[in-house]
């Protein structure tokens, strides 16, 4: 009996040792300090924007789905924020693993009027190191991620955390 739970506790540890090498391997699914992974290609809401495009200033970039429920409290908040920047950042939404009339029903809904990216097959996302919507990263000037927020967010957390990009 205590030779199987010594087995088994080898065979646990094995596999959190593996998980943790391939998250390290990995560039840190989502961990701050790294370099933010490519922006999605594809346009909702013009105009596109590249990781290139956001150097030299701050940057909040949020994933979200239409089909999000915490994603459609957080949408007017996005846009309150949007609208307080005044240049001195930039908010980009990406619209992850979504159908297009969804997404942009979801845009037109909520009258964002900041870059919206697409990301229909979660690659982006996934690099990001999504582990659910909403998700925001905040990106230095020099577009590493400087923090991770989980979850919804209101105009001032997100204020608040653009001042650590700062």
């Amino acid at each position: 009996m205590a030779r199987r739970a010594v087995r088994i506790a080898l065979i646990v540890l094995a596999v959190a040792a593996a998980v943790a090498v391939a998250e390290l391997a990995s560039g840190g699914g989502g961990a701050t300090g790294r370099p933010a992974p490519a922006l999605p290609r594809a346009v909702l809401v013009p105009p596109g924007v590249t990781l290139a495009d956001l150097r030299g200033e701050p940057a909040v970039v949020n994933f979200w789905a239409s089909w999000c429920e915490p994603c459609r409290h957080e949408a007017p908040q996005l846009e309150r924020f949007a609208r307080s920047l005044h240049r001195r950042a930039q908010l980009v939404g990406v619209d992850w693993s979504d159908g297009l009339d969804g997404a942009r029903a979801f845009v037109r809904r909520y009258d964002w009027s900041f870059p919206v990216l697409r990301d229909p097959t979660g690659t982006v996302g996934d690099r990001y190191g999504l582990s659910g919507l909403p998700t925001t990263f905040v990106l230095d000037s020099a577009g590493r991620i400087v923090e991770r927020l989980p979850g919804p967010q209101s105009a001032a957390s997100l204020r608040k955390a653009l001042q650590a990009a700062s």
